[in-house]
């Protein structure tokens, strides 16, 4: 058998080693892996679908199943412009798994020219609106087709320019869109100004529009629709806060994320707690965040005001933020330390002051002072906080 093989090879004596004819060399498997990429890589051109798969399973990393899924939204007849995107994408930062989301969202984008239409996009949103690669990532994520897809000149830029103009200055607007980057890429004009100007004419002031622009956008923007924002301002009338106080965005930003059957139970879980309607609702006008607190959390806090320190709804109405505290890292360390100081005669009594203050003061004022002739407190206020007070 090797001398056949080596007269089919036209040798006239056979080596003293020849591989089987059985066995192909590794040349012939190199040149055979070659012929078949060249033969796919040839129907691939010739059959666009094809060549989409190819590249959406290998480049972009999506499954078989969201590979196929995505192919019958986009077409390549070829990668050049494909390679390019994924190439600004990966100089963003963006992960593997990031880019096949962006990808699966908005598959249209492979066909862009990256460096005409996405790079100048990616300048905007670092030069003009000021933000990091790390915002300009979440926003691309959040909403890859209308970030990427939506027109720079036609919506990006101009809205920009009236965000700026309604805000008055660059870090309005920043912090603004990173909040809500819907601000960027919606309808502004449509969306966000007709509702502006409802607040305006109720007496809000544009400190206010400012504030509640910045910290609670998405309760003028259109996700929210006309209906909630409409209840939501009439919730705000009711209550009687003032349109000029600086308490309105915080409480409007917090309604505006609560459809009235949301409020209902946040409400029925204080009147169960033993409040007054009233009292919620002063509570609420004074610190909005208490309504936002979860029911677990009110109730917990609530039975510990009330059976270890024997407080009143009525007294603690008056002071709402002490719902929105820690339970293990601030309301329970100083109870202990407070605790002992009442024990030893230090102090009369446990009153709001001493959870609201500073926690600078009260380490200065009711740990560091005590330590020498008290030492227990230390470990007292170690035991629910992570503070690296020590014993001098």
């Amino acid at each position: 058998m090797l001398r056949r093989c080596h007269l089919l090879l036209g040798g006239s004596r056979p080596p003293k080693s020849l591989p089987s004819c059985s066995s192909p060399s590794p040349r012939w498997h190199s040149l055979k892996h070659l012929l078949s990429i060249r033969a796919a890589l040839s129907h691939a051109a010739a059959d666009p679908c094809s060549l989409t798969l190819h590249f959406l399973r290998n480049s972009c990393g999506l499954s078989e199943a969201a590979a196929t899924k995505t192919a019958a939204r986009v077409h390549l007849r070829s990668t050049k412009k494909a390679h390019a995107v994924l190439a600004l994408f990966r100089g963003l930062g963006l992960a593997g798994s990031d880019i096949a989301r962006v990808v699966a969202a908005a598959p249209d984008l492979l066909n862009y020219r990256a460096d005409v239409t996405l790079a100048p996009k990616i300048d905007f949103f670092r030069g003009d609106v000021g933000l990091s690669d790390a915002d300009i990532r979440r926003i691309i994520l959040l909403d890859p087709y209308r970030v990427l897809c939506y027109s720079l000149a036609s919506r990006l830029r101009p809205n920009y320019l009236l965000l700026k103009e309604l805000l008055g200055t660059d870090q309005n607007v920043l912090a603004a869109v990173k909040q809500s980057s819907e601000l960027i890429h919606g309808n502004v004009q449509s969306e966000l100004f007709p509702k502006v100007k409802i607040l305006r004419e109720y007496g809000a002031t544009d400190d206010v529009i400012i504030k509640l622009l910045t910290k609670h956008p998405r309760s003028l923007k259109h996700r929210y629709g006309g209906s909630l924002f409409n209840d939501t301002f009439a919730a705000m009338k009711e209550l009687g806060v003032s349109p000029s106080h600086g308490i309105f965005p915080h409480a409007f930003g917090v309604l505006a994320r609560m459809y009235p059957s949301g409020w209902k139970r946040k409400m029925d879980n204080y009147l169960s707690l033993g409040w007054t309607e009233e009292q919620v609702k002063q509570a609420f006008v004074r610190h909005p965040y208490c309504i936002s607190v979860s029911a677990d959390k009110v109730r917990l806090i609530w039975q510990f005001f009330a059976d270890k320190l024997g407080w009143s709804p009525e007294y603690v109405s008056a002071s709402p933020m002490l719902i929105s505290l820690s339970y293990e890292k601030r309301i329970l360390p100083r109870y202990r330390v407070l605790d002992i100081l009442v024990s030893k005669g230090h102090i009369r009594s446990i009153r709001i002051a001493h959870l609201i203050l500073g926690e600078k003061k009260f380490v200065e004022k009711y740990v560091t002072n005590y330590l020498e002739t008290i030492p227990q407190v230390l470990e007292a206020y170690r035991a629910g906080t992570d503070s690296a007070v020590t014993a001098k």
